[in-house]
């Protein structure tokens, strides 16, 4: 139970960090300022320091919530209710992310699109694995698909060049997930989610054409397409059974 002193620190760390986010929401993360934070909060600079000895070290706190936040909602995603195939997880996870990024527009750049955050995740433990707690959250969807036979691993392991296969190894190894999955599956996992990653930035950043309102069905339509680029071709009629759902077939969910 915390005592009255802890929650007094931690509604000040709270005050701090939201601060922190409204300054960043409106000048990126250059625009953070510890002396700033501590005028609007009636603080002397000296007492946030207690808390953050430096900024980067509020920077990095704010990467880790954001980490959390998102994986949190990752998470939500996949444990939702409904059995759905492979393809579909995969698409419920893609559009938590970018509802997720769509809701915190500055801490998303901050995350993905800030140059220093990954010099963050070598410098700070505790950023790495913030970041490895998405990866914990999003690989496992790509590795049951590829358990499912749905992922076309040899041919995307044939395509990888041998240098690269080592990478993705080493790779997968630093970040926990385990030996057993082939290099064509650690690949189709780096293109799904370039793919989704580089179609929530556009978005985010206004790079979509204005024609093209409906961002929603547009994004729906690249994951589709993503996801049918790295699966095996489905097999005809009546051999193996018929595949259903238009991620089970490969053809758009948009």
């Amino acid at each position: 139970m915390m005592t009255r002193r802890d929650l007094r620190r931690q509604q000040t760390i709270d005050d701090i960090k939201d601060t922190a986010r409204h300054q960043l929401a409106h000048g990126g993360p250059a625009g953070i300022s510890l002396r700033g934070i501590a005028r609007h909060l009636a603080m002397t600079a000296p007492a946030v320091h207690y808390y953050f000895p430096s900024r980067q070290a509020l920077l990095d706190a704010l990467i880790v919530d954001g980490c959390t936040s998102l994986a949190g909602a990752l998470r939500a995603a996949r444990e939702g209710p409904g059995a759905r195939l492979p393809g579909e997880q995969w698409l419920a996870l893609c559009r938590a992310h970018r509802a997720w990024a769509l809701d915190h527009q500055a801490e998303y750049l901050l995350l993905y699109g800030h140059p220093d955050t990954d010099a963050a995740k070598r410098r700070n433990p505790q950023v790495g694995q913030a970041f490895s707690g998405v990866v914990h959250v999003l690989f496992p969807a790509i590795a049951e698909i590829a358990a499912a036979g749905q992922i076309d691993t040899e041919r995307i392991e044939a395509a990888t060049p041998a240098s690269l296969r080592r990478q993705l190894a080493r790779w997968r190894d630093e970040n926990g997930l385990g030996g057993g999955f082939p290099a064509g599956a650690l690949a189709a996992y780096m293109i799904a989610s370039t793919q989704l990653y580089g179609a929530i930035t556009l978005e985010v950043l206004g790079h979509i054409p204005p024609e093209l309102a409906d961002h929603g069905a547009l994004f729906d339509l690249e994951m589709a397409h993503a996801f049918a680029g790295v699966r095996r071709p489905p097999l005809p009629e009546g051999i193996g059974g018929p595949r259903r759902g238009p991620w089970a077939a490969g053809q758009s969910a948009g």
